[in-house]
């Protein structure tokens, strides 16, 4: 009966007729714990889908839903998580808007209009530094050509063997089987890299697709043959894979090996991250490490760390993929862990000055905005401070200086 009144209530919030008291309803309703996912979801939609002037919640009511969020939890007892703040504006004004996670609830927080009057400055003055970007990657063929694909056009690039590779209109690289004229049995490969502050999309010959996150590399071959399908990965992938029951599809990255025959997962293989991780969305798949293999389940994750020790548990797979969707979501991470995600997408080197602290961050925000605006999050709670060092004008020399 709840569930069905609170996505009432959240279809006339989104159809600008809910009511004050309906509106006090749906406060309370999301500030219940069983109905965090939705909470979550719900103030993702109003991020992607409201207008940039919309007044979404008086300050009073979310300091209602905050205190109401509290009262539930005894803080002291809980590992420290410091709420983060995401921006943007409202009716042309600059306003804080909070997403919060306590205890599994997501709160949007505007904060008080101040009295104060801006100060102007010299926009030149104050450093920052753009967010990363969609389609822009590396394409390595077999003869070791490079093709950079976010200045190539669109269109047919290459034969690759007995594949065409072309650039569709919204950038993905795709490989369809060709004509057949090259007769050799030899396996074709080819590579695609993607930089910092990057992401592409590659469909491969049997129709499988594949995302890649910032610093990151797939090696596959141009056509699939033989019993299996077999790609080579080091960084972050998304994979949606084409069912084939008679060919399991195979990810190799490090030590270890996902086996699928056709289902939607993550894997997160990074070279400076202390474990790897594999994340089911659908399906079914095997983690096979040099010591042992386990099939996961969907919202499972299979965590291999230094040893190719396995752990397999339970989770939420919204923040495995977030990075897909266009979000950085931080569930209980210390700043050195979120600092290495945010150095991928923004292209810099962070540096750590004297006795960092090690709170614990949770909060959801959009990869789109520029760095001030995510460390804004992480220095309104006074744990931690930034300098921006934005680099020559070639981009070169980009450094995040944290200190306490």
């Amino acid at each position: 009966m709840a569930n069905s009144r609170l996505d009432t209530l959240i279809e006339r919030f989104h159809n600008k007729t809910i009511s004050e008291a309906e509106h006090a309803e749906l406060l309370n309703l999301l500030a219940q714990n069983e109905h965090a996912r939705t909470a979550r979801q719900f103030f993702r939609d109003v991020m992607e889908n409201q207008p940039g002037n919309a007044q979404y919640f008086k300050q009073s009511d979310s300091e209602a839903l905050l205190a109401a969020v509290q009262s539930k939890i005894d803080i002291t007892k809980q590992r420290p998580v410091v709420r983060m703040s995401p921006f943007w504006k409202w009716a042309g004004v600059a306003a804080a808007a909070c997403v919060l996670i306590i205890a599994g609830v997501w709160l949007l927080q505007p904060a008080a209009t101040s009295t104060v009057k801006p100060v102007v400055q010299n926009k030149t003055s104050v450093p920052d530094l753009l967010p990363g970007r969609k389609n822009k990657a590396v394409l390595i063929l077999a003869d070791n050509k490079q093709i950079v694909l976010d200045s190539t056009g669109t269109g047919m690039l290459s034969m690759q063997g007995n594949a065409e590779v072309r650039k569709s209109g919204n950038g993905q690289i795709i490989y369809e089987s060709g004509n057949g004229l090259n007769t050799s049995n030899e396996t074709v490969y080819n590579i695609l890299e993607v930089p910092n502050g990057g992401e592409y999309e590659l469909v491969l010959s049997d129709g499988s697709k594949v995302w890649l996150n910032s610093a990151s590399r797939i090696k596959f071959p141009v056509n699939f043959s033989g019993n299996t399908r077999d790609v080579e990965l080091s960084g972050e992938a998304y994979f949606e894979i084409a069912k084939d029951r008679a060919r399991p599809f195979k990810v190799h990255f490090k030590t270890s090996t996902v086996e699928v025959l056709g289902t939607h997962f993550n894997v997160n293989s990074y070279d400076n991250e202390p474990a790897q991780a594999v994340t089911l969305l659908e399906g079914s798949v095997k983690v096979a490490s040099l010591q042992e293999a386990e099939i996961i389940k969907p919202g499972q994750q299979a965590v291999l760390g230094n040893k190719n020790k396995m752990k397999i548990k339970q989770v939420d797979v919204e923040e495995a993929v977030a990075w897909k969707n266009g979000y950085f979501i931080f569930v209980d991470e210390d700043i050195k862990s979120i600092m290495r995600k945010l150095a991928r997408w923004y292209d810099f080197t962070p540096e750590y000055l004297g006795d960092i602290s090690e709170e614990q961050f949770g909060g959801m925000i959009s990869k789109f905005r520029n760095i001030s605006d995510v460390l804004k999050m992480f220095e309104s709670t006074g744990t931690i401070h930034f300098k921006i060092i934005p680099g020559d004008s070639s981009g070169k020399g980009k450094k995040i200086i944290i200190t306490r």
